[in-house]
């Protein structure tokens, strides 16, 4: 019960996806003839590939395919709390909005890397994002097409977000590092700020639901 409350909250709060919106396992994928390659996954953090080709990767990556000898699952990446994050470690560092990157990760439908947060502020300058309007995670976007997407963003890490609905203070400060990439979902801009302008208000009530069952227990 309390992961499904956290999984609704994180998916809010990164980008409410609306009814019909396409998922990465949902798109069509011909396996045989797609090779995965680093200038792909490069393609993919910057917003500047198709959508299908999310959907070619994740099927790659995540549906029992040979993960290329490039690339390392990452047992361990510091972000128990979120729930979903696949990260991996590439072996020839590619390049991401103009900064080089050993370490790329997928969640739903971001593909992202994790930076320190002054080098992601300098990005989100460099690529005009603007503050989304939530409170409860630090968060910036700027919509390729406004009508339909995908969306180059960067979000401070959830990890303390089951804490934050229950209001327990977060950590003081800015976060240390923040993730930089691009979110594939199919929404318009207006969809996403009406989700974001409504997300601490969720996560304040389904915090107080875990409360209220948390308190329940015997």
């Amino acid at each position: 019960m309390i992961k499904s409350y956290l999984s609704a909250f994180i998916a809010v709060a990164f980008l409410c996806q609306p009814a019909g919106s396409a998922r990465a396992e949902d798109l069509p994928a011909e396996q045989d003839a797609f090779e995965l390659t680093p200038e792909i996954l490069s393609a993919l953090a910057e917003c500047r590939a198709p959508r299908e080709t999310l959907g070619e990767a994740g099927m790659a990556l995540f549906m029992g395919g040979a993960i290329p000898e490039w690339l390392s699952p990452v047992d361990d990446d510091g972000h128990d709390g979120m729930m979903g994050l696949e990260t991996f470690d590439l072996k020839t560092p590619i390049t991401v909005f103009g900064a080089s990157a050993t370490r790329i990760a997928f969640l739903q439908e971001w593909v992202v890397t994790e930076r320190d947060y002054d080098a992601a502020l300098a990005t989100i300058r460099t690529q005009d994002m603007k503050r989304a309007p939530i409170k409860l995670t630090e968060q910036y976007y700027r919509f390729v097409d406004p009508e339909s997407g995908p969306m180059i963003g960067a979000f401070a890490p959830t990890d303390d977000a089951l804490a934050m609905m229950l209001g327990m203070p977060a950590d003081a400060g800015k976060p240390k590092t923040m993730f930089v990439g691009c979110n594939y979902t199919v929404a318009s801009q207006k969809d996403f700020l009406d989700a974001a302008a409504k997300a601490d208000s969720m996560a304040g009530d389904a915090g107080q639901d875990i409360q209220e069952m948390l308190e329940g227990e015997p």
